[in-house]
């Protein structure tokens, strides 16, 4: 069952009628335009939907509806956004993985990410890290490899997911290790962060957004993060090329795209749409708060971002050997 939310701008009821059929296919007073989350209430990308509609509303001139569809990792949004008429009134929100990694990890994908969508630009980018026990004796990366070598009983780490950008930093970080670091899949964050909190876990590659309230509070220790710069929420956490880690760079992101075929001028009004909701403040701060790191908003980055990390997946996938069905 769908869960929706309805975020409605600061217009008043005559405006966002009369605004409607001059954006959206349908003339009726009570059409809205639908932003599809691929995932449930609560999670990391309807955090992030609640923080963007207000202002994606405004700059729209209409009402928007945040449209929860969850399943099969963000997959099912994607078939329904590629399958329903390309005429802008449903903008999908969804991770980098279902681009860029997914295509290379499932045999079967009713979708092509270059052919059925318009890039329209990323709002948000979900920094990750390795995260260790408090009992776990290692403070940094060099103390967790050695660690490795010196104690077997510490060589493996946990994911939220098989086959996601979480398990595969972890797959990259244990090739440079040179030593077992085998990998626990979990079903989402939350069952691994309990274990990584009571030590059953020694190491985790989570979300930042996921942990960073319990590591402020001392209850886990953060030994580096992917990305090429320090974060906003953790500036004194080591970035992995700082350490010589060069091939973890990775993080996931969260873009919004337009089904193919979508008129130019409503492209276009979903791209200025999306521009003003990195540029403000407010929904900077909501991120921030999150644990999120606010992204640049603009679509030729984001396809430029989709070629790139597309061909470094599709070999480190290959590489890996890596199947998900």
């Amino acid at each position: 069952m769908n869960t929706r939310r309805r975020f409605v701008s600061g217009l008043g009821g005559m405006a966002v009628a009369s605004s409607l059929g001059g954006f959206l296919p349908s003339a009726r007073a009570d059409a809205v335009a639908r932003l599809l989350v691929g995932f449930p209430a609560g999670a990391t990308g309807d955090r992030i939907a609640r923080a963007v509609v207000p202002v994606l509303a405004s700059s729209l001139g209409t009402s928007v509806i945040v449209d929860n569809k969850p399943g099969a990792g963000g997959q099912l949004a994607m078939e329904f956004v590629k399958n329903a008429p390309a005429d802008g009134a449903l903008l999908l929100q969804t991770i980098g993985s279902s681009m860029v990694i997914y295509p290379h990890t499932y045999k079967t994908l009713r979708y092509r990410p270059f052919d059925d969508f318009i890039p329209i630009g990323t709002v948000a980018t979900a920094p990750i890290v390795l995260v260790a026990a408090t009992t776990t004796p290692a403070k940094t990366v060099a103390e967790a490899s050695a660690l490795l070598k010196r104690d077997p009983k510490y060589g493996f780490y946990g994911s939220p997911a098989s086959g996601s950008v979480f398990h595969f930093s972890g797959v990259l970080l244990q090739r440079a290790f040179q030593s077992s670091f085998d990998h626990a899949a979990y079903k989402g964050s939350a069952p691994l962060l309990q274990d990584v909190l009571s030590g059953q876990v020694p190491f985790g590659f989570m979300a930042q957004s996921d942990i960073v309230e319990h590591y402020r509070a001392g209850k886990l220790q953060v030994l580096a993060v992917t990305g090429t710069s320090r974060t906003s929420q953790l500036p004194e956490v080591p970035t992995f090329p700082e350490l010589g880690y060069t091939n973890l760079v990775n993080r996931e992101w969260f873009s919004y795209f337009l089904a193919a075929g979508t008129p130019g001028d409503v492209v276009t009004k979903y791209r200025t749409a999306v521009r003003k909701v990195v540029a403000s403040e407010e929904v900077r701060k909501k991120l921030q708060d999150a644990g999120m790191e606010m992204a640049e908003g603009e679509s030729a980055v984001l396809a430029a971002t989709m070629q790139r990390e597309y061909g470094q997946w599709q070999k480190i996938v290959k590489d890996i050997g890596f199947v998900a069905d």
